[in-house]
């Protein structure tokens, strides 16, 4: 009798827990959701409805082109930063998955460390040697900074992943004169789709939304990407919020259909990446 209660009552507090953990991530999302389709003057009343939907904020952006050329510069950034890391990140991987060397160990540990730096303790490191390269206010600069943030999480789950392929398939590929890059890219990358996806999906909206790195390294307008247009209807006069929240769910359309499109890998890659460490 008391084992029900207990499981009662902890059924209980797991849904009252999910619902409010809901709640609480969808408010701010509705609220920029409603606020899009109001006037300035609605904007001012928050806890009102709409009158009506008003495109006037939306049109407003579409006929911006600073912001509209900026969405150009954000999917530039952001598929070349994860192109980058989906090839570097997998290969490094397939060499510290397959190898029991120490110096392998060693640097998964490294990689791994690296997660635990906050990215604002670097910011004078990375602002440096940006500058002494010859890469500030340059979209590179910025795709270079972009990719190497996304290192470390690439190497925890892709080496998570390889490890539950068998061995075997490179000792009967190596059997038949397979090389080092001819046995990945043939055999082992086909393999990697799961967790490829899953690391796109989570890296492409880590630098999709990113706004400290572009603020730090980007002051051209015409390189910005959509963070900083975001930002940019904010200034000294005030700010205009309908175009604010309007630019926000422009912005949030591409992440929200990538994840959607990429969902199905998404949990098999990162679940199947987990088996082994």
């Amino acid at each position: 009798m008391q084992n029900d209660r207990g499981n009662k009552l902890f059924t209980f507090l797991k849904y009252a827990l999910v619902i409010t953990g809901s709640v609480i991530v969808a408010i701010p999302i509705l609220y920029i959701l409603i606020s899009g389709f109001k006037t300035s003057y609605e904007i001012s009343q928050p806890l009102k409805f709409p009158a009506s939907p008003n495109f006037d904020n939306f049109m407003k952006v579409i006929n911006n082109k600073t912001v509209m050329f900026s969405f150009a510069n954000s999917f530039i950034i952001t598929g070349v930063s994860v192109f980058i890391d989906v090839i570097l990140c997998s290969i490094a991987s397939y060499s510290i998955g397959r190898s029991n060397k120490k110096i392998f160990v060693f640097l998964y540990l490294f990689f791994l460390s690296a997660m635990m730096i906050p990215a604002v303790a670097n910011l004078t490191s990375i602002y440096s040697i940006i500058y002494q390269l010859g890469l500030k206010d340059t979209r590179l600069g910025l795709i270079l900074v972009e990719a190497s943030m996304q290192i470390p999480m690439g190497i925890l789950l892709f080496t998570g992943f390889i490890k539950t392929i068998p061995k075997e398939l490179d000792e009967a590929a190596s059997l038949d004169g397979c090389g080092y890059f001819r046995r990945f890219f043939q055999i082992i990358f086909p393999l990697l789709k799961p967790i490829t996806f899953s690391y796109a999906t989570i890296a492409s909206i880590q630098v999709w939304n990113d706004f400290l790195m572009p603020l730090l390294i980007l002051s051209d307008n015409n390189k910005k990407p959509i963070t900083l247009a975001i930002y940019g209807f904010v200034n000294e006069h005030g700010a205009d919020y309908g175009a604010i929240y309007a630019s926000l769910i422009i912005a949030m359309i591409p992440p929200i259909l990538f994840f959607l499109f990429s969902q199905k890998y998404l949990y098999s890659g990162i679940t199947a990446g987990s088996v082994k460490g």
